[in-house]
């Protein structure tokens, strides 16, 4: 084109001064027109969504290029560079189309358009979004299903689960305890209240937390003593209750134990085995002898149907529950015979009476 404009001004101005200069000039014009056309020619690549196209441009920037190719770029779409950057020759325009999201909380379904490539980059830039229809992604914290990593997909649904931690101070009873103390001047079975408890109290800070405003979780993080508690104190007794002989006509007569014998009688005047001549009293103290691995020498008994008698002689044939109930006469140890089933109870142990 050029060549042929050239040509065209030879002819037309062939003649004179005048004409070489007016040849100059427009030989000069028509060169920087042809440099500047150039310089406007670039070859430029587009990446749309991952789908790329090369083609020749005249346009200045980037704005300018994708509109004449018919894009429109919504304020959510991601263009690299810059709608505002120059073309330059061999430059690569990268646009991210945005998708439609749909996001479920625990009471509001919303929509966000995003471009972002993940889950937690659509929900984090997304952001103003969701705090225009009345929800709000709070990072770090609450939980979203599917993974944050999940790349984002046109038309997917992502479940928002909200998450809040809170500390929560809670006052609860400390129990007190109960010691039990021995007293031996109360008897078996019986327990009396020395002193009164009182429960303490402690405050016990606890970490909460609420998935969508229901309790999910909860742990102690620390507690403090308000109060200490004190213990209660009781007395339990350990003395032998008194029992009393059955059946002796009104006649209260306490015992220590009782034991169901088998009794022999004897008679004779030697000295018993402790050194003492062995009487028949039935008013009073009479004499037994016994085995003193069941009662004790020197012991204080009453026998059923013979009386008060002191455990002071033992024999060879007085083995185990078996006594020998002494009478001052042959024909009272007959008449006594050999008895089983006898009741024996021992009113005092030596030293007691």
């Amino acid at each position: 084109m050029v060549e042929k404009f050239k040509t065209f001004i030879k002819r037309s101005f062939s003649n004179g001064p005048k004409a070489k200069i007016v040849i100059l000039a427009t030989a000069f014009v028509v060169a920087v027109a042809a440099t500047t056309v150039a310089t406007m020619r670039k070859t430029v690549k587009l990446s749309i969504d991952g789908e790329e196209e090369t083609f020749i441009t005249y346009k200045g920037t980037v704005k300018d290029v994708l509109q004449d190719k018919g894009l429109e770029i919504s304020d959510h779409d991601k263009v690299q560079p810059s709608l505002e950057s120059k073309i330059n020759e061999d430059d690569q325009i990268e646009v991210k189309k945005a998708v439609p999201i749909n996001v479920k909380f625990a009471k509001k379904d919303v929509k966000i358009i995003s471009a972002e490539e993940t889950v937690e980059e659509a929900l984090i830039v997304g952001n103003d979004q969701l705090k225009e229809q009345g929800v709000e992604y709070v990072e770090g914290v609450d939980e979203v299903e599917p993974k944050l990593d999940t790349p984002v997909k046109e038309n997917m649904n992502v479940d928002v689960t909200k998450v809040e931690v809170k500390k929560v101070t809670e006052n609860k009873k400390i129990p007190y305890d109960t010691i039990t103390k021995k007293d031996s001047s109360l008897e078996k079975g019986k327990k009396k209240v020395e002193s009164d408890g009182k429960h303490g109290e402690q405050e016990v800070t606890y970490q909460v937390v609420y998935k969508d405003g229901e309790e999910a979780e909860k742990k102690e993080v620390s507690s403090r003593v308000i109060a200490t508690p004190v213990n209660a104190v009781v007395v339990q007794g350990t003395k032998n209750p008194v029992q009393y002989i059955p059946n002796r006509g009104g006649e209260s007569i306490a015992y220590k134990k009782h034991l169901v014998v088998e009794s022999t009688a004897y008679t004779g005047h030697n000295n018993t085995a402790t050194g003492i001549k062995p009487v028949y009293n039935p008013g009073g103290v009479s004499t037994i002898a016994v085995d003193p691995r069941v009662i004790p020498l020197g012991s204080l008994v009453y026998v059923e149907g013979y009386g008060y008698a002191r455990a002071a002689d033992t024999g060879g044939a007085i083995k185990g529950n078996i006594i020998d109930v002494f009478f001052n006469s042959e024909s009272k140890c007959t008449s006594w015979g050999r008895k089983y089933g006898v009741d024996v109870y021992i009113v005092s142990y030596p030293g007691e009476w």
